[in-house]
């Protein structure tokens, strides 16, 4: 009799090769949707992936800056203490109130700003005509540097700057050495950068890949002779202008006209007021408060 058993073949499963491409497919492909789904967000929202913030006067919108720093203040630990002085009462800083001063203050009788309750100042050396790039000397440095040392303050100094490059920032700061001499202070010197507004300036127009740099220069050469650099930041020049990635080795000094810090990235001074009034000073001056742990 014939054997009439037919033979098969055997059947192989699906190999892993096919299982690893087809898991790789749906990857791609929700990969992609999710994508598509972000593009779609994006031109739907104006504001995709911003930020709203109080700028002292209104809310704008910000996109953050990757890897610098949020402001860590809680708006609820400021009030007005019984003589009317905005006072921090949290517990995870040290809070202390300062001034800055420029040759526009006059004569300062800084004992009586020392005894109403204020402990450093920051002194202008100095600026940079917007029109001209003139360096200028401002003509009480000196002498609110050594009348306020010797009340007791804290002192630091700022520069105003209209520096459109390297080499310029670098002179400027040169220039508040030598106007330092061989005096020490207790508080950065400060690079203080501000767009010209109601006239023309030779900084119009400028960059702000090359404003940071100029920043980080005055820096570095402020540090290279033993002193601390710190940046004074406008809401403009903050949230639109500097790369602040590049600047966080250095102390910032930020505006935020407001009765509580409202800038949105770390800061160790808040310059709160243009119009504070301090005994000893015969006009109005900026108010400021300085944190530390």
């Amino acid at each position: 009799m014939k054997n009439t058993k037919r033979k098969t073949k055997k059947r192989g499963g699906i190999r892993p090769v096919f299982i690893v491409i087809l898991i790789a497919a749906l990857l791609l492909a929700c990969y992609a949707a999710v994508q598509l789904r972000r593009q779609a967000a994006r031109e739907a929202d104006p504001y995709y992936g911003m930020v709203e913030v109080f700028n002292g006067d209104d809310y704008v919108w910000i996109t953050p800056q990757d890897g610098v720093a949020l402001n860590d203040l809680d708006k609820r630990e400021f009030i007005n203490d019984a003589s009317g002085n905005l006072t921090y009462t949290g517990r995870e800083y040290k809070a202390s109130r300062g001034v800055d001063v420029s040759s526009y203050q006059g004569d300062i009788d800084w004992q009586q700003v020392y005894d109403s309750g204020v402990r450093f100042a920051i002194v202008r050396a100095g600026g940079m005509y917007y029109g001209s790039g003139e360096l200028y000397t401002d003509d009480n440095f000196i002498k609110n540097i050594e009348g306020a040392k010797a009340a007791g303050l804290r002192v630091g100094a700022y520069f105003f700057s209209q520096a459109i490059s390297e080499d310029e920032a670098e002179a400027e700061a040169k220039f508040v050495l030598d106007l330092l001499g061989d005096r020490k202070l207790d508080l950065p010197v400060f690079f203080d950068w501000e767009r010209i507004s109601g006239d023309t300036a030779r900084t119009d127009g400028l960059d702000n890949e090359t404003l940071t740099a100029c920043a980080v220069k005055f820096c570095q050469t402020i540090e290279s002779a033993g002193f601390d650099a710190g940046v004074y930041i406008y809401n403009d020049t903050g949230y639109y202008g500097y790369d602040l990635a590049q600047l966080e080795d250095y102390t910032f000094w930020c505006v935020g006209i407001s009765t509580y810090p409202c800038f949105y990235y770390a800061h160790e001074f808040w310059q709160y007021s243009f119009k504070g009034t301090v005994p000893g000073i015969n006009a109005d001056c900026d108010l400021n408060m300085m944190f530390e742990k």
